[in-house]
C-alpha cells in the first residue's frame, strides 16, 4: 500500500501544473458541476440520480478515462459485482447471487442497444464507441424478464448524427500485446440519413508459460470485433436505426494450474500436454423503431444473435502421459427477440409504461470426455434445446401530492423449453419439456427530501428458469431442473451537494433465495445433477460517492459491503469411494466477495496533462459451496497519465502495477484446487487522433 500512496502523490503533483481550463470535459464554467447523466434503467430516459435503484453508471468518456476494454474491466468499477471468469465462461456475480457451476445463463441480465444477449458466454464484450454502461443491482424482472434476478447491464453505443467525427487508435503494451482501432460516423444526408462504423483489433502472447512444452505465449489471444449502424430520421418523428455487430476470437483457452501438492505450479506457469484452444464466432442485427407521437413514445426493438464456441481444455491438469483426458465442446446458439414498448410523454401526476416481449431461442451443445491414453470417449452427451417465451408488462408512476412518488410494476411472463440429449456411448436417449406462468411484481416508493436530495425504498421478485443438465449423461431423473425465486428489498438515498459538485449515494438491501440452483452428486446415482436443493440470503449495503473540488480534479470511490449465505443446503459429496452428506447450511455462495471498493482520482490540467489512479479492492471469496477453494482479499493499482493536444492524445498506462497475484476461477480438483490467474502487470502505451 506504501507503493500506492507514493505513486498517487507524484501523480497528483505532475498533475498541478495547470491552472486554466483544458481537454475533454472542461471548456466552460458548468465543469465545476458534475455532469448529469440521462440512462434507460427503466426503459424511458430519466436523469440516474432521479430512478428508485442502486446503480453506476459510466460515459463513454469515463470508459476510455479509466482503459475499460472489456466488461470484466466495467464490474470492477462497480460495489458489489464481481465476475467470474473462466476461458469462455464470463458469469456476473451482483450482489452475491451466482449461479451453479456449468450454467448457461448468468443470474445477471445484459443488454446491448436494448437487444439482450442471453448466455453468459456472449457477455464479455469489447467495450469501445459507446455512448455509456450501465450496472442496475437487485432484481429487474419485471422490465426485463428471466435472467435478470441480481440486475441488469446495459450497454448503449454510440449512434451517427449531423456531426461528421471519428478515432483512430493504436497501442502497444506488455506480452507483446497490440490493439488498434478505427470509429468513424457522420450524415449521408443532411437531417436525415446517418453511418457508422467502428472496428478493434487486439492480439497478445497473454501472461502464460506452459512448462512442459516451453510455449510462452499458451494463452495467446487474436481478437477482432466490429460494427455498423444505419440510422434514417425521416421526419421529427421518426428515428429507425439498424446496428449489424461481429466478432471473432482465437485464442489458446490453456489457463488452469493446480495451486497445491505435487503437481502445484507458480504463477502463470502451466504443465499441460494438452493444445487448449478457444474459438468463438458470433454476429447480431438489431432494428429499432422509435416514433414519438403528442402523448406518447414507441419503440420497437428487433433482435437477432447468433454465437457459435469450439473448445478444448485439458482435464488432467498435467503432462502423464498415462493419464491424459480432454473434454471437447462446440456449441451453438441463435436468439430471436422482439419487443413492442409504448410509454408515456412526462406530463402530470402519472407516467406509464407497457409492452409486449417474444422470443425464440435454439441451442446445441456437443460435449466430450475423452480419455486419450486410453484411446476412448467416457461420454458423448449431444443436446438440443429449444426455448420460446412470451411476456406483457407494465409499469407506473405516480405523484398524488408534491415530492411523493410511488411506482408499481407488474409482468405477466410466460416460458416453455423443450429438451433432447442423446448419447450413443452411454446409450441414452431422452427428452424433456419444462413451461411456467409467472408473475413478476415491482413495488418502490421515492420521497423528494430536498430538490437534490432522494429517498426511496422498493421489493421486487426475481426469476430464474428451469433448464437441463446438457453437460452430464445422468438419467431422465437428473435431465431438468426447476426455476429459482428472490426477492430483493432494498432502502436508500441518493444526493447531491455544494451546487452539484458532491454527489452521495447510499443504499442497503436484502435479498431471499428460494429453491436455488445448485450442483451437487444424486444421492442414489451418484452422477452429477443440478436441482433445487437451497435456500439462501444475502444482505448488504453499497456507497457511491463522487466529486469535483476543484475545476478539472475528479475523485470517485464506491464500497460494498456483502455477506451471501446458504440458509438450508444438506447435499452428497464423494470421500473416496463413499457418497458422505454434507450440510453446507452457513457457507457462503460462491464468487460472492465480502467487499468491494474502488477508489480513484482524475486531473485533467490547461497545459494538456491527464492523469488517472485507481485502486481496486476484492474481498475474499469462495469457488466451491463448500467453501474449500478460496481466493482472499487482493487490491490492484492502475495508473494512466496522458497528454492530449489538439486532436492528439497519447498517454502511458499500467495496469495492475504491483503485480497482484489473484485469481478469476477456483475450484477443488482431486486433492488440489485449480485456479486461474488473472492478468499479471501491463505496462503500455496508447496514442490516439480524434476528429
Amino acid at each position: 500500500m506504501k507503493q500506492f500512496y507514493r505513486c498517487m502523490i507524484a501523480m497528483l503533483i505532475a498533475m498541478m501544473w495547470g491552472t486554466n481550463v483544458h481537454g475533454k470535459n472542461l471548456e466552460s464554467k458548468d465543469d465545476f458541476q458534475l455532469e448529469s447523466i440521462v440512462v434507460t434503467a427503466q426503459k424511458r430516459e430519466e436523469n440516474a440520480q432521479n430512478v428508485p435503484v442502486s446503480m453506476d453508471v459510466f460515459s463513454g468518456t469515463d470508459i476510455e478515462d479509466a482503459g475499460m476494454e472489456k466488461t470484466n474491466d466495467l464490474v470492477r468499477m462497480s460495489s458489489n459485482v464481481n465476475m467470474m471468469d473462466r476461458s469462455c465462461e464470463h458469469i456476473v456475480v451482483i450482489r452475491g447471487i451466482s449461479p451453479f457451476r456449468g450454467c448457461t445463463y448468468s443470474p445477471a441480465g445484459f443488454y446491448v442497444d436494448d437487444a439482450s444477449y442471453p448466455m453468459h458466454y456472449m457477455q464479455n464484450i469489447d467495450l469501445f464507441d459507446l455512448e455509456r454502461a450501465e450496472i442496475l443491482k437487485g432484481p429487474q424482472s419485471t422490465l426485463y424478464g428471466r435472467n435478470s434476478e441480481s440486475g441488469v447491464i446495459n450497454i448503449v453505443t454510440r449512434q451517427p448524427d449531423n456531426e461528421f467525427n471519428g478515432q483512430i487508435l493504436t497501442e502497444y503494451a506488455s506480452q507483446n500485446t497490440f490493439r488498434t482501432g478505427l470509429s468513424l460516423k457522420g450524415p449521408m444526408i443532411k437531417d436525415t440519413l446517418y453511418l457508422g462504423g467502428a472496428f478493434q483489433y487486439k492480439s497478445s502472447d497473454g501472461h502464460l508459460e506452459n512448462l512442459s512444452t516451453g510455449d510462452e505465449s499458451a494463452a495467446d489471444i487474436s481478437h477482432l470485433a466490429g460494427r455498423f449502424t444505419l440510422r434514417w430520421t425521416p421526419g421529427d418523428l421518426w428515428d429507425i436505426s439498424l446496428t449489424a455487430d461481429a466478432a471473432d476470437a482465437d485464442d489458446h483457452g490453456a489457463g488452469g494450474r493446480l495451486l497445491y501438492g505435487n503437481h502445484a505450479t507458480g504463477k502463470n506457469k502451466i504443465k499441460s500436454d494438452c493444445d487448449a484452444y478457444l474459438n468463438q464466432d458470433w454476429n447480431g442485427q438489431t432494428l429499432r423503431i422509435k416514433y414519438y407521437a403528442p402523448a406518447f413514445t414507441f419503440l420497437s426493438v428487433s433482435g437477432i444473435q447468433n454465437q457459435s464456441l469450439d473448445k478444448v481444455n485439458d482435464c488432467d491438469m498435467w503432462d502423464d502421459p498415462s493419464n491424459q483426458r480432454i473434454n471437447p465442446l462446440y456449441m451453438d446458439e441463435r436468439h430471436y427477440s422482439q419487443e413492442f414498448r409504448i410509454s408515456s410523454i412526462k406530463n402530470g401526476s402519472f407516467e406509464w409504461l407497457a409492452g409486449f416481449f417474444a422470443f425464440r431461442e435454439e441451442s446445441f451443445f456437443d460435449y466430450k470426455y475423452e480419455i486419450l491414453s486410453a484411446n476412448m470417449v467416457y461420454m458423448n452427451p449431444v443436446t438440443d434445446v429449444e426455448t420460446e417465451g412470451a411476456a406483457i408488462f407494465g409499469q407506473g408512476r405516480y405523484t398524488p401530492f408534491d415530492r411523493l412518488h410511488l411506482t408499481a410494476g407488474l409482468r405477466l411472463d410466460y416460458h416453455t423449453t423443450e429438451g433432447y440429449l442423446q448419447d450413443s456411448v452411454q446409450n441414452r436417449d431422452y427428452d424433456g419439456e419444462l413451461s411456467y406462468h409467472k408473475i413478476l411484481p415491482k413495488l418502490s416508493l421515492d420521497y423528494d427530501l430536498s430538490e437534490h436530495v432522494m429517498a426511496y425504498t422498493s421489493a421486487a421478485k426475481g426469476y430464474m428458469p428451469g433448464g437441463f443438465n446438457w453437460g452430464n449423461t445422468g438419467t431422465r431423473e437428473t435431465f431438468d431442473y426447476g426455476p429459482e425465486y428472490t426477492w430483493n428489498y432494498e432502502m436508500g438515498v441518493k444526493s447531491t451537494w455544494l451546487n452539484q459538485r458532491l454527489m452521495v449515494n447510499l443504499s442497503a438491501f436484502y435479498i431471499q433465495m428460494e429453491d436455488k440452483q445448485v450442483s451437487q452428486l444424486h444421492p442414489t446415482l451418484a452422477v452429477l445433477t443440478i436441482s433445487n436443493a437451497a435456500n439462501a440470503h444475502s444482505k448488504g449495503v453499497e456507497l457511491q460517492i463522487e466529486a469535483r473540488p476543484i475545476q478539472g480534479l475528479d475523485f470517485f470511490a464506491g464500497l460494498g459491503v456483502n455477506r451471501a449465505v446458504y440458509d438450508d443446503f444438506t447435499t452428497v459429496v464423494r470421500e473416496g469411494s463413499a457418497l458422505i452428506e454434507k450440510d453446507y447450511s452457513g457457507n457462503y455462495l460462491t464468487y460472492a466477495p465480502k467487499y468491494t471498493f474502488n477508489l480513484g482520482f482524475q486531473y485533467r490540467s490547461s497545459m494538456g496533462l491527464f492523469g488517472r489512479v485507481d485502486l481496486l479492492g476484492t474481498g475474499p471469496f469462495y469457488g466451491d459451496s463448500a467453501n474449500t477453494a478460496r481466493q482472499g482479499a487482493y487490491e490492484i493499482v492502475n495508473l494512466r497519465l496522458g497528454y492530449e493536444w489538439r486532436n492528439f492524445e497519447f498517454t502511458l498506462w499500467g495496469k495492475n502495477i504491483l503485480d497482484k497475484e489473484y485469481m478469476t476461477f477456483i475450484n477443488p480438483f482431486l486433492n488440489s484446487i485449480v485456479g486461474i490467474d488473472g492478468p499479471s502487470r501491463s505496462l503500455g502505451a496508447t496514442i490516439a487522433y480524434r476528429f
